[in-house]
Formats: structure tokens, C-alpha cells, sequence
């Protein structure tokens, strides 16, 4: 049996930040599940280590709702991308990333420059 989609499932980014600012629940539990996946799993390819993933997720998820009045946020996907980038650069420089993070770095880093994120 398919899961019964709700209404905010058919609301744009945008209508989803609006209510989000405004402390709407069902409007945070959209956006998180429209973008945990993609955010694990760009993480999961550097670090490779579940835990310490979820950790992370889970981190940037509290993070955009305790600071959902404050954020000024003009792409939910670009900002969670951020975020979680950040958090991940972070962990390497607490030197917590395994060896096999460093390969991807300089990509990462490269692709950043290029889209102007610091």
C-alpha cells in the first residue's frame, strides 16, 4: 500500500520556507523528507561512516529549526548543502574524517570556489 502523500507534499520550496519561518511542523517534516537522502548520502561519499553521518543530518536538521526565524535562506537545497559541507570540513580539520576523505577534498573544494561558497 503507497504511502498517502500529504499536502505539503505538493508545495514549492518556497511555500515550505515561508511556513517553516513561521513555525509550521508538517512544512520542517517536508523538507525533511525531501532532502535528508541527498545530503546523507553527498556526506556518506566522503566520510563513509554511518554513524558519524547520521550524526551530521541530524545536526543540520535541528539546526534549520532553532534557527528558522533568524536564517536568511533563499534555497533549502543549497543551504542544507552548505551546511552539511560545512559540518564535514569541520570533522577533517578535528582530523575525525578518515584518510579516504582527503581524495575527494580538493573536488569539493574546487566545486565551492567555482559556486562562489566559502
Amino acid at each position: 500500500m503507497a504511502k498517502e502523500k500529504n499536502v505539503y507534499s505538493y508545495f514549492s520550496d518556497a511555500m515550505l520556507l515561508n511556513d517553516l519561518r513561521n513555525g509550521n511542523r508538517p512544512a520542517f517534516e517536508e523538507i525533511y523528507e525531501r532532502y535528508w537522502k541527498k545530503i546523507y548520502n553527498d556526506s556518506y561519499k566522503r566520510i563513509k561512516n554511518m554513524e558519524l553521518v547520521e550524526e551530521l543530518v541530524k545536526d543540520v536538521f535541528v539546526d534549520l529549526w532553532e534557527n528558522r526565524k533568524s536564517l536568511k535562506i533563499q534555497s533549502i537545497n543549497q543551504y542544507l548543502s552548505v551546511s552539511m559541507r560545512a559540518r564535514v570540513f569541520k570533522l577533517y580539520d578535528e582530523g575525525k574524517a578518515g584518510p579516504h576523505f582527503e581524495r575527494g577534498l580538493n573536488i569539493l573544494k574546487l566545486v565551492s570556489l567555482h559556486k562562489g561558497i566559502n
